[in-house]
């Protein structure tokens, strides 16, 4: 079980959403996923805060969940 309120487990969860969204073609299910998506991305954007990470935008956001569920970081 994934803990959600670590950074690698809220990373985790974003990217696996953005994967899911990258798979589908449904528009409900794409919906969906976006509403998702925009919801952790908010909470890894907070959690990166509170880490003490910068970023820059959000396409910096999405790169570095990626490296982080990578564990480059």
């Amino acid at each position: 079980m994934k803990s959600q309120d670590t950074l690698f487990g809220i990373a985790e969860q974003y990217i696996e959403i953005i994967e899911a969204m990258e798979r589908t073609a449904d528009k409900e299910d794409l919906a969906r996923l976006e509403e998702e998506r925009a919801l952790w991305h908010g909470r890894l954007m907070d959690k990166l805060k509170k880490e003490g990470i910068k970023f820059k935008d959000r396409e910096h956001v999405t790169a570095i969940a990626f490296r982080i569920v990578r564990q480059e970081l």
